[in-house]
């Protein structure tokens, strides 16, 4: 299997297609395989798409112990180096925004793009409140068991996908569902990337991003998350990232590249616009 030894921590990744690397950074608990659906397909005619199991997750080491958003980063920045990538265009979904986030503030040398899609507002709402978070994931995982409860982030129409996409595409839906449970880890370890996301304001740091960004997301992608949205938040970090593109791709839920095609074309023209050796 591909790792990166890091030292403290070995990071599984998988490559594949040619041209400008891009750098798929996925939510903390996601394994890499999600990324194989449909994005990383669409994005190798074009590109050399990099995608890894953040640490504790999936083929990549578990360390007994916390994560924070920042050193999901320093672990992307690793892998970068072991692979000898000098600049890529890095893109986070989810968390994995917070994460392309983080590396693009600490290593802008390594970042010629960032894109952050569906992320949310981190540890303070969108009106720079403190976020009222309660963890009630234990109990649903108590209640419907550790399968369920991983399947249900997907399958669902209330937050995940678009009912007419949902009715239509069930195998789009299956298999991503399937790629979200295959090499699950443990609760544990579901319980540290879940407090992870309390370790970073993505809001706050926007004023600290310098490289040029895409801000991705649903429009629709509207459920309340601790005083704060998806599409709030974006928003929001199209007023205070400079110089950024704010793109809000009708129709579409918090399953931003799955649920339809809208955000990874609008993805690929972002990238089309901002070639490595330009930026």
């Amino acid at each position: 299997m591909p790792t990166a030894d890091l030292g403290d921590v070995k990071i599984y990744y998988e490559s594949q297609g040619d041209g400008e690397p891009v750098l798929l950074a996925p939510p903390s608990w996601w394994p890499c395989d999600t990324w194989k659906v449909g994005v990383v397909p669409f994005l190798a005619k074009r590109y050399r798409t990099i995608v890894f199991d953040c640490r504790g997750t999936g083929f990549s080491g578990k360390p007994d112990d916390g994560y924070t958003i920042e050193q999901f980063a320093r672990d992307c920045a690793g892998l970068l180096e072991h692979l000898k990538i000098a600049r890529c265009h890095a893109v986070g979904f989810a968390l994995g925004g917070q994460i392309a986030q983080a590396l693009a503030i600490e290593r802008p040398d390594l970042v010629a793009t960032l894109t952050i899609a569906a992320t949310g507002a981190g540890v303070k709402t969108t009106s720079g409140a403190p976020r009222q978070t309660t963890n009630t994931d234990e109990e649903e995982i108590r209640a419907h068991g550790f399968e369920r409860f991983i399947r249900g982030h997907v399958e669902n129409t209330h937050m995940a996908f678009n009912e007419e996409f949902f009715r239509t595409h069930p195998e789009a839906v299956k298999a991503l569902s399937d790629a979200l449970w295959q090499r699950q880890t443990s609760p544990e370890q579901h319980r540290y990337h879940y407090d992870a996301r309390r370790t970073w304001d993505t809001l706050g740091n926007a004023p600290k991003v310098k490289v040029p960004t895409l801000i991705l997301c649903g429009a629709a992608d509207d459920v309340n998350r601790g005083g704060s949205t998806p599409a709030g938040t974006a928003r929001k970090l199209g007023e205070l990232v400079p110089g950024c593109e704010l793109a809000l791709v009708p129709n579409v839920k918090h399953m931003t590249f799955w649920d339809g095609d809208g955000a990874l074309n609008a993805l690929q023209e972002y990238l089309e616009r901002h070639p490595i050796g330009q930026t």
